[in-house]
């Protein structure tokens, strides 16, 4: 029988990552994705899962907060949506995580990096190939970078499509999003077939807990419920507002005479609901339509 256990959901994803007894599986993990010069051997987990926080609180932070060997902090976490501000929020943690360090009496040069990794189950850059995304302090211009201090790292789910054949020569990245998008629909003994390495042994071991105990299956069901009532929400306020956006649009498009009004209609009404500064009408008439239809498909990516 397939686990079951979608290791994208927050609680379970904190399971794997964010506990005491399991540092083997984080510190694989961040090697994998972040493939360091100097591979990391230890980490401390700075809050460690509770499952009865989860219970008792249904807003309970669900980010694993790190830091290694070396002193480096890490933030992550999982996003199964795309809330507006998603961008600005991440930013907003890894500097936090960067200044917080600060005690009094401490210089500057004290200061280790402060590393965010996000994996998304949609894309929040669908215009570019790469799914492994490396964000930090740089001049594009004249090709400088102001160092790797503050690192934002997403790993973009949907663009990987990995078989069973794959496996045999994937890196540790690679893996490691197999286990996440295939954990739920595979029995325990299947996935130990594909994926022999102890790390992902250890892994699938973590989610065969959760199926055996009353209690964790209780809290995973819950927080999965409580995931999909999100999502639901978010397509039909999408849809609501789309519909809405249609028509205005089309109505816009017929005072003008253009087909492409209601993309103006559309790309305004996108932007109202991520949050984000509206283009003026003035610039976007002047856009040609496959450049509007680049930008609404664009938002919309990001909405739903």
């Amino acid at each position: 029988m397939p686990l079951g256990i979608r290791p994208t959901v927050d609680f379970a994803f904190k399971m794997l990552f964010g506990n005491t007894e399991h540092t083997d599986i984080l510190i694989d993990m961040l090697n994998a994705v972040l493939r360091p010069d100097c591979r990391i051997e230890e980490v401390e987990i700075l809050n460690p899962i509770n499952a009865k926080a989860f219970e008792d609180d249904k807003l309970s932070v669900v980010d694993v907060k790190a830091r290694d060997g070396r002193g480096n902090w890490y933030v992550i976490e999982v996003q199964t949506t795309l809330p507006a501000g998603l961008q600005n929020r991440l930013v907003y943690y890894t500097s936090g995580l960067y200044y917080g360090q600060l005690r009094a009496g401490q210089g500057y040069v004290s200061l280790r990096p402060a590393i965010s990794i996000c994996f998304l189950t949609q894309s929040l850059f669908p215009e570019v190939s790469a799914g492994n995304l490396r964000f930090e302090l740089y001049d594009a211009e004249q090709k400088l970078s102001f160092g790797d201090q503050v690192q934002i790292h997403l790993v973009e789910l949907p663009k990987y499509n990995i078989s069973e054949e794959d496996l045999v020569d994937a890196e540790g990245i690679e893996k490691w999003i197999f286990f996440l998008q295939s954990a739920a629909v595979r029995e325990a003994g299947e996935l130990r077939r594909l994926l022999p390495e102890p790390v992902y042994q250890h892994a699938t071991g973590v989610l065969e807990m959760i199926t055996r105990s009353p209690e964790l299956r209780l809290v995973y069901d819950d927080r999965a419920k409580e995931e999909q009532d999100r999502i639901a929400l978010r397509v039909d306020t999408f849809a609501e507002g789309l519909a809405e956006g249609l028509a205005e649009g089309l109505a816009r498009g017929e005072a003008r005479g253009e087909a492409r009004g209601k993309l103006v209609g559309q790309i305004q009404l996108l932007q109202s609901l991520l949050q984000l500064e509206a283009t003026q009408e003035s610039e976007l008439v002047k856009m040609e339509q496959s450049q509007l239809q680049a930008l609404a498909t664009s938002l919309q990516a990001k909405l739903s």
